[in-house]
C-alpha cells in the first residue's frame, strides 16, 4: 500500500491536516489561524513569554505581537511585564481565552475522530501507535536539532565560506 517515499508522505499528511484545521476549525470558532495557534500553545504552557511563543510558533515576531494585542483587546489574553526583566512580556489566558481554547480543542478532537472513521476499525490502534512513535521521533529531532538542514539560509552560507 506504500504509495510515496516517507518524506512526501509526511509532508502531505501535515499539509492536509493543517488545511483541515484551517478550513473546519478556526473559521467556525470565530478565530484566525494565528489566534487558534496562540491559544493552543498557551494551553500547553499556560504562562509563556512573547519570545517563547514566537519561537514555538516559528513565525515572525511582528505577526505574533499584533495577534496578541488584538487578543488582549478581545479579552482572551493578558500581558504582564516580567518580574526580573521589564522588557520581557509574559502572556496568559483569561477565562474567556481558556473557554475559547477548550472549544477549539473539542472541535479539533472531533475533526480527528471523523478522520479516523475513514480508517478501518481494526487498523486504528496501529495508526494511533504509529502516531505516538512519530510524535516521539519528532520531539527527539527537535531536542537534538542544532542547525538547519536547509542549504539556503544564513547558517548554510556561513558553513559554505
Amino acid at each position: 500500500m506504500q504509495c510515496c517515499e516517507s518524506g512526501t508522505l509526511m509532508r502531505d499528511v501535515a499539509r492536509l491536516h493543517v488545511q483541515l484545521q484551517r478550513e473546519r476549525v478556526c473559521g467556525c470558532c470565530d478565530a484566525t489561524d494565528m489566534q487558534c495557534s496562540i491559544l493552543m500553545e498557551l494551553g500547553r504552557s499556560p504562562l509563556m513569554t512573547l519570545a517563547d511563543l514566537t519561537h514555538r510558533l516559528g513565525v515572525d515576531k511582528g505577526w505574533v505581537s499584533r495577534a496578541v494585542e488584538a487578543m488582549c483587546k478581545d479579552g482572551l489574553l493578558t500581558k504582564e511585564s516580567g518580574e526580573t526583566d521589564r522588557r520581557t512580556v509574559c502572556l496568559s489566558m483569561t477565562e474567556e481565552g481558556e473557554r475559547r481554547r477548550s472549544e477549539i480543542g473539542r472541535t479539533l478532537n472531533n475533526l480527528v475522530d471523523r478522520v479516523m472513521t475513514h480508517i478501518p476499525a481494526q487498523d486504528r490502534p496501529m495508526v494511533e501507535h504509529a502516531l505516538q512513535l512519530l510524535l516521539l521521533a519528532l520531539q527527539k529531532e527537535i531536542a537534538n536539532s542544532v542547525e538547519s538542514e536547509c542549504g539556503c539560509g544564513p547558517m548554510a552560507k556561513e558553513h559554505q565560506s
